[in-house]
């Protein structure tokens, strides 16, 4: 297998992992040397973890330092040596240590993070998620949380439940706070260097310098590379490598007892092959042979053009992603190129991918004509100021700016055609063998297409908040809170080039050019670029940009010591979301002025506007403002009992809240209705989410600080619920009412020295509300007979009465008669008829997507004493989680199967040294779930790209601390 770093730029991977090797191992010689014989520093101490006591984690989950199990909240919370030691070094490892949380990567280059089965199941670039990231206590919108490393950190922590009293970002699943490690006023740091499979070279390391009395700074970073996942078995290439770094830099200014500030600067980049849209699966529909009881005559008609059968295909039919079957090829009739080459003759009617073609079942394989392409920027800065009004008030600010950009290509159909382009006609002439000189692909007789993604955002903060600490039984803390996330004007673009739009584009051009008429309605510009410049017509083209959310809100919480056992909370925070976006129209086949205009008049095809200047005159702008009011209610009671060292039971009840946004436009061409999202029947916007949390709770401290046991249970009333299907090639976001509820505990047990066993389980269920219904795009029919699926001249599926051969305006009865196969959407229910999109599938009493009934996390540590200056700890950590779904539908091709997962280190660590040395190996077993399920379009032939796990890794590190 070629080599994935080689792919990258072998020069500019070797070069910055040799010029961080040498500072850090510079830095490391002359740590030894100046502080020869003292501890290594506290932050890295005890790198293996191991004592007598559990649950000492001090959190800040409540705006104030407090042990984990004195805080009145369901929290999760991990030191840097409990990072270490169990390898969390990612967010998609969270989920192994927290119970109740679900995660999978998603189709965009993005990912979705659930806590007790609420997350991120919108797909659109205004979206926003139900679980806060955040970087010491700022919020990031766009961030890399599920690609980056989690180094130099000083703990995590993760809450669950609606956040916003507190937070300065409201949320309705919860949140996660990355804690960062500060300067301090001593020399100090660290270097590991870790090398493992698939080639994996990471170097991580920091450092701290103090520069006076007052101020200190600072380093840390990594450099991540190794080789890809899996294979292109067509290219014979590694794909789904990795080459990421991130540096981060800290100056910390404390002139005097009474203010404190720092500011962070951090910058993580990403270029690789990494697969985006990991394995695409299909069951391939070769489409029916008969209808109500008349044959369809097969996909080719008596004079070579398609038959009847190439425009009834689906692509791809519903059914478990498990069988052997899954693992073919879309048919290539059904997509929006194959149906407009079908027209023109660019094609026969020929299904190109062949007729029963298979791919391996590796999920980390792909068979590509194109190698996948990743880049991710990211940089952060953040000024977080403290000063001490008084001894009983502390007045904090939190200023921040993010900024990021994202740029990633994939071979589109993830399937290599087996059978060449089948022209006819005129098209025989113009394509000779079936070759299509196209400007972004190439010239070649077989189907090629690919994808281009880009997105840009940045983000500002400003957080503002008071707080007492009073030696009576009131104290506050109160804030107001001000973020602008917006995406730069026109950078969120979604492209598929293919030379099937472009031999359509061509053959249009030149039939018009002969005076009989442009089939598509008027000339079509094609981009002579490679790559593809967004200027022309030949391909399919959805833009977003220049969407603003401006959040302004106001919070706080008051806390009443009632007695000295119990003590209340209330907490409200009041919201104002004001959304803007702009609305581009779906570009394809669109026609411009004499067809020979890329910018001018390229969006003449767009209702509700001239668009006969400039692409401005074609934009949209829409605007809506959420205000709401959020809160509260806390009860913690710290009774003495005589079975415990120490017990805390809450209640609580939150409300949280997630704004709402725009569907974006649908297709413009092509007999599409085109322009704004009401004009193609759907909600012009989808409204905010809501949820009604209450929870109770306890925590228990026992044995002397050796047994704690916590759990907790908790019931949603879950308003809103936003989630997202593919129409006419658009998004298409929609509201539903479920309720969830579920019980959760969490416990460590030390029996002896050194010795611990710990424990996370988790049970949740979530049930849709009935009187529900949505048309299900895998299956318009939901299995009627008496109902067809046609495809339209623009792809698209409706239904058509199936009838037989006497019953007029049926489909038996138009293919009975030899109806032509170009107009067979006349067929169709009409436009605005309840079934010609579909038959409305019932929703009430499924599962939500992504929440597995059951989920458990055991654990056991031991650390042996070698000698006075070595230890050995090893570690081992089993994770297991229940079947779920993919979808509401909870359809047969829904099911996410269980599985499990298992991961193992052993440390060698000398603490007066500053030294140690780590294996580790990571899903021990090579388990290949299917963790996640994103269905495409129907003009796309309703493939499902599917996403899983890394595969097994293991490898060897060794540290330096000074």
């Amino acid at each position: 297998m070629m080599s994935a770093a080689r792919n990258r730029g072998e020069g500019d991977v070797n070069g910055r992992v040799l010029l961080l090797s040498c500072i850090l191992g510079v830095l490391a010689i002359y740590g030894s040397e100046a502080l020869a014989g003292t501890a290594p520093a506290q932050a890295y101490a005890n790198s293996s973890g191991a004592g007598t006591t559990v649950g000492e984690v001090v959190v800040t989950a409540e705006r104030r330092s407090e042990n984990l199990q004195d805080t009145p909240v369901a929290v999760s919370a991990f030191s840097w040596a409990s990072l270490q030691t169990k390898k969390l070094d990612g967010g998609q490892n969270l989920l192994l240590q927290i119970p109740d949380t679900n995660y999978t990567r998603s189709n965009f280059g993005g990912y979705n993070f659930k806590i007790r089965g609420i997350g991120t199941d919108v797909t659109t670039f205004g979206g926003t998620s139900g679980v806060s990231i955040n970087e010491n206590e700022l919020p990031v919108s766009d961030n890399n949380f599920a690609n980056t490393d989690f180094y130099d950190m000083e703990r995590l922590e993760v809450s669950r439940g609606p956040q916003g009293t507190l937070y300065g970002r409201n949320a309705t699943g919860g949140a996660v706070d990355l804690i960062t490690v500060k300067p301090n006023d001593s020399f100090n740091g660290y270097a590991t260097a870790g090398y493992g499979n698939y080639d994996g070279l990471k170097i991580t390391g920091a450092v701290n310098l103090p520069l006076g009395e007052k101020v200190s700074l600072r380093i840390a970073g990594f450099n991540d590379t190794q080789d890809g996942f899996g294979e292109n078995t067509y290219l014979n290439q590694g794909v789904d490598g990795r080459d990421l770094h991130s540096i981060r830099g800290t100056l910390r200014f404390h002139p005097s007892d009474r203010f404190d500030a720092w500011l962070m600067f951090e910058h993580y980049g990403e270029k690789d092959d990494r697969s985006r849209m990991q394995k695409q699966l299909c069951i391939a529909d070769p489409g029916p042979a008969s209808v109500g009881g008349v044959s369809t005559g097969g996909d080719v008609g008596a004079n070579g053009e398609a038959g009847y059968r190439a425009f009834l295909s689906q692509g791809c039919l519903p059914g478990s992603l498990y069988q052997s079957s899954a693992y073919g090829a879309v048919n290539s009739n059904a997509t929006i190129g194959g149906v407009i080459g079908n027209l023109f003759g660019v094609n026969n009617g020929t299904n190109l991918f062949g007729a029963n073609p298979l791919q391996n079942t590796n999920l980390h394989d792909i068979q590509a004509a194109f190698q996948p392409r990743f880049s991710s920027q990211e940089e952060l800065a953040e000024l977080h100021m403290q000063y001490k009004l008084t001894d009983n008030l502390t007045l904090t600010s939190i200023t921040g700016f993010n900024k990021s950009s994202f740029d990633g290509s994939e071979d589109y159909y993830r399937s290599v055609p087996a059978i060449p382009y089948q022209p006819v006609g005129l098209a025989a002439a113009l394509f000779p063998g079936g070759t299509i000189a196209d400007p972004q692909v190439g010239a070649t007789n077989l189907l090629r297409s690919f994808d281009l993604y880009t997105a840009q955002s940045k983000e500002n903060t400003e957080e503002l908040r008071l707080a007492s600490s009073f030696n009576g039984p009131v104290n506050f803390s109160a804030g107001g809170f001000f973020s602008e996330r917006t995406t730069i004007p026109g950078s969120g673009n979604f492209l598929v080039a293919s030379n099937g739009f472009t031999g359509a584009a061509i053959f249009n051009n030149v039939v018009g050019g002969f005076g009989a008429g442009y089939p598509l309605g008027g000339p079509i510009y094609i981009d002579p670029n490679s790559p593809p410049q967004g200027v022309g017509h030949n391909y399919f083209d959805s833009r977003s940009g220049g969407d603003t959310l401006k959040s302004y809100a106001g919070f706080g919480e008051i806390y009443y010591q009632i007695t000295q056992a119990l003590k209340l909370t209330l907490g409200g925070r009041y919201t104002v979301d004001q959304l803007y976006n702009v609305q581009y129209p779906i570009e394809l086949f669109v026609t411009g002025p004499n067809g020979t205009s890329p910018i001018d008049g390229a969006y003449a095809g767009f209702p509700n506007s001239v668009c006969t200047t400039s692409i401005a005159t074609c934009l949209i702008p829409q605007s809506v403002t959420y205000r709401k009011f959020t809160g509260r209610a806390n009860l913690a009671w710290t009774p003495s009992v005589s079975f415990t060292d120490k017990t805390l039971v809450y209640a609580s009840y939150a409300r949280g809240y997630k704004g709402g946004g725009f569907n974006t436009p649908c297709q413009a061409s092509l007999g599409g209705a085109g322009g704004s999202a009401q004009a193609c029947g759907y909600p012009l916007s989808y409204n905010p989410e809501f949820i009604d949390a209450f929870e109770l709770g306890a925590k228990n401290t026992l044995l002397g600080g050796r047994l704690t046991l916590d759990g907790d249970a908790f019931y949603y009333n879950y308003d809103g619920y936003q989630i997202s299907t593919i129409v006419s090639e658009a998004v298409v976001n929609l509201n539903i009412n479920a309720k969830i509820y579920g019980a959760e505990f969490e416990g460590a047990w030390s029996p002896l020295r050194n010795l611990t066993f710990d424990a996370r389980i988790g049970y949740l269920h979530s049930q849709i509300d009935n009187g529900q219904s949505f048309v299900d795009q895998m299956n318009l029919a939901q299995n009627n007979a008496q109902y067809t699926l046609v495809k339209t001249t623009n792809a698209a599926n409706c239904l058509a009465p199936t009838g037989n051969a006497t019953t007029p305006g049926t489909a038996a009865w138009y293919i009975a008669r030899g109806y032509p196969a170009a107009g067979l959407s006349s067929m169709c229910y009409p436009v605005g008829s309840p079934l010609r999109n579909g038959v409305a599938a019932d929703l009430g009493g499924n599962q939500l997507p992504n929440s597995p009934a059951w989920t458990v996390s055991l654990g056991a540590q031991y650390t042996y004493d070698l000698s006075r200056r070595w230890s050995a700890t090893l570690r081992g950590d089993v994770y297991w989680q229940d079947d779920s779904w993919a979808r509401v539908w909870n359809a047969v091709n829904d099911v996410l199967r269980s599985y499990h997962n298992v991961n193992a280190t052993l440390t060698f660590d000398n603490a007066p040294d500053g030294l140690s040395l780590q294996l580790w190996v990571k899903n021990m077993f090579d388990a290949q779930p299917i963790t996640g399920v994103y269905l495409t379009d129907q003009t796309s032939g309703l493939f499902q790209n599917v996403f899983t796990l890394d595969p097994r890794t293991f490898g060897v590190q060794l540290t330096k601390r000074w």
